[in-house]
């Protein structure tokens, strides 16, 4: 194989050795000096490197020449893609300013609703877990005790029959009615925000959002049905939970002021939670006027061991027998000397010797209550005086027209008498809330 091959390589060699001989034949370059001549040769060899040297020189420049000029535009494009990049970074800073500001404003804002709500809770919570009267007596009444035997002599002049309704006074151990909760309206959450993972605080605002809206309507479901009982207990008194109002403590408390500044600080984003919010501060500022005006209403029993001998309303005379009015109840009791009590806070308006009511204190609670005590043997208080819940004002007696011991018990508001065992049935159902 290798002597066939032999033949082509040489007839190559030879091929290449004469056109090399052909290209790069030996030259001579010739020149005069002062009349001499003279001349240089160029060998083949000195022509190839020469050749090859220029070659290597030129390849080198043009390389060098594209390579900056190439360099040029690619240092160029560089410095544009360098001058994006600052823009896209100062718009990027420019929106996570924007972000913070809006996630700082939203922060404020779900921390001031918060402020809010936590106050409107507490104001709910004192309303509804007050000591009202009832509330503060609860448990400390002893059961009524037996009415009169038929051969016992009356205390009190009335009608015949002195029997007492068993509810009229909460007896030791007894568990309060069932309460009826009222409807409670159903949450709906509207104008949630869609969870997003790439904004973590966005989310959690969100779910702090969520969680105070769902507190303000169930805040609002409680607060309403606690109104709803108090109306109801007003209500079973004979009494219009508006005229109580009317009456009640002022609106306006004295000392305030300030310029008028919309409610949009704490406003949701959506309309109707904002209105939940609304309602919510409305029935809180309600409730809270209420329990005001309870907590001053005389929803105290007067005598803690007592019968009722004597109802309010028509009934005969028990000196002439002639149909007559009666203002109050009458409470008469087994016990010698029963202290009589103040039924709710107040000042002593009246207190002395008055007519057929005998020795009597009167009892102004203020919101347009009014107290009588009426046929004791002692008073205890002096008038102009304050008294507080269940402070002493005197003795159980038979002073003035009177058959007998008892306390005459009267229950006014805004001057006209109203059911005292109605009242004492009002106690009771506040106290089961």
């Amino acid at each position: 194989m290798q002597k066939r091959e032999w033949p082509r390589l040489e007839a190559l060699r030879a091929y290449l050795t004469k056109q090399y001989q052909h290209h790069f034949p030996e030259r001579q370059i010739y020149f005069r000096s002062r009349g001499v001549v003279r001349f240089v040769s160029l060998s083949p060899r000195f022509q190839s490197i020469s050749l090859a040297v220029a070659f290597t020189v030129t390849c080198w420049v043009g390389i060098a020449s594209a390579t900056m000029i190439f360099g040029n535009q690619m240092i160029e494009s560089k410095d544009r893609q360098i001058a994006d990049l600052r823009e896209i970074r100062g718009d990027l800073h420019k929106q996570l300013l924007t972000l913070q500001d809006d996630i700082l404003d939203r922060a404020q804002t779900v921390q001031a609703r918060q402020d809010m709500i936590d106050g409107l809770l507490a104001r709910s919570k004192d309303a509804m877990l007050g000591n009202l009267p009832s509330r503060e007596m609860a448990g400390r009444y002893p059961a009524i005790i037996d009415k009169p035997g038929v051969n016992d002599k009356l205390p009190v002049g009335g009608p015949e029959t002195t029997e007492t309704p068993p509810s009229l006074v909460p007896r030791v151990g007894v568990a309060p009615d069932q309460r009826k909760r009222t409807q409670r309206v159903p949450i709906v959450l509207r104008g949630e925000r869609t969870s997003d993972a790439s904004d973590p605080l966005g989310s959690k605002l969100d779910e702090l959002e969520g969680m105070q809206s769902v507190l303000i309507i169930r805040m609002d479901n409680q607060v309403r049905d606690t109104i709803n009982r108090y109306e109801q207990a007003l209500k079973i008194a004979g009494l219009s939970a508006e005229k109580v109002l009317a009456a009640g403590p002022r609106r306006i408390a004295a000392g305030m002021g300030g310029p008028y500044l919309p409610m949009r600080w704490t406003a949701f984003d959506d309309e109707s939670q904002t209105r939940a919010l609304i309602s919510l501060m409305q029935n809180v500022d309600r409730l809270s006027l209420i329990y005001k005006t309870l907590e001053r209403a005389p929803l105290s029993l007067p005598v803690e061991e007592f019968y009722i001998s004597s109802t309010f309303g028509g009934r005969p005379d028990p000196f002439n027998g002639a149909p007559a009015f009666h203002a109050g109840v009458d409470l008469g009791s087994h016990v010698d000397n029963s202290p009589i009590f103040s039924t709710a806070p107040g000042k002593v308006s009246f207190a002395g010797r008055d007519g057929a009511y005998g020795l009597m204190v009167e009892l102004d609670h203020g919101n347009g209550f009014v107290t009588r005590y009426g046929h004791l043997s002692k008073i205890m208080v002096r008038q102009g005086q304050r008294v507080a819940l269940r402070e002493k004002v005197g003795v159980m007696g038979s002073s003035g027209r009177s058959t007998g011991t008892h306390l005459h018990y009267e229950v006014r508001f805004n001057g006209t008498p109203i059911n005292p065992v109605k009242v004492f049935k009002a106690a009771q159902h506040v106290q089961a809330i």
